[in-house]
């Protein structure tokens, strides 16, 4: 009796601690943890981007194989499910006046806690795509302190802050180069129209020289007629001379 209780009052404080409810319940929170891991290592490698239903399988494999394969396997639609509750319920831990017990508010803080598409509905605050104000992590550290979190959450955090940082140079990186590619496509893109009006002048040459060559045959059989019509003139009134001449004779 007392093990089935205790069984039952640690499921109950696991769907608690991760925020979940209804069908989410089953939800613990180690399980809860390694989906924020995965989670977080793709939304950054995307640049803080939507993930994609290949990236959400793979968040999936990772929480059923954290888990033991102990049934009932994730999907990826139940992840991005619970992903979205996560979402929603730091939202409201960060629009309480008091600072956040929450579990994973600080884990789910580090890495949106700088997106301004997470924040941009909370008052009072003005969020860019920037890395966090020190002001910020001393009072996240202070917050940490004063609810004698363990090393280990530091630690976290401090990691999700580097890794963080490591994706917004990323992101720098990513900008540089499409700006890269663009100037390439430009240039390209004027030899590419350069050569087509060559082409097209090179066209409108062979055409004219065809035409001139076509008036010049033209004018060349033209003459060859005239000159064979006098030819012809020619030999009649030589013959009607000679025919004439034989008669007066006669």
């Amino acid at each position: 009796m007392n093990l089935g209780a205790s069984n039952h009052d640690h499921n109950a404080h696991s769907s608690a601690g991760g925020g979940g409810g209804g069908r989410e319940d089953c939800w613990s929170d180690g399980a809860t943890s390694t989906l924020i891991e995965a989670w977080g290592d793709r939304y950054l490698r995307l640049n803080r981007g939507n993930l994609r239903q290949k990236n959400w399988q793979e968040v999936a494999d990772a929480v059923n194989s954290d888990r033991g394969g102990v049934k009932p396997k994730k999907t990826d639609v139940q992840c991005k499910n619970r992903m979205d509750t996560l979402k929603r319920k730091y939202k409201l831990e960060r629009g309480k006046l008091q600072p956040s017990k929450w579990t994973f508010f600080n884990r789910i803080d580090a890495l949106i806690g700088g997106d301004p598409s997470a924040n941009k509905k909370l008052p009072g605050f003005t969020f860019t795509i920037k890395p966090k104000p020190k002001s910020l992590s001393q009072g996240v550290k202070s917050t940490e302190n004063s609810f004698d979190d363990d090393d280990g959450d530091d630690d976290e955090v401090r990691k999700k802050q580097r890794v963080e940082d490591v994706g917004l140079s990323d992101a720098a990186a990513c900008r540089e180069l499409a700006r890269a590619i663009l100037k390439f496509g430009e240039i390209y893109e004027r030899i590419e129209s350069s050569k087509q009006q060559q082409m097209m002048e090179l066209e409108k040459q062979r055409i004219e020289f065809t035409k001139d060559l076509e008036f010049q045959r033209m004018n060349m059989l033209v003459d060859a007629q005239l000159e064979m019509e006098k030819l012809k003139r020619q030999n009649h009134f030589t013959r009607s001379g000679k025919q004439q001449k034989s008669e007066n004779r006669n």
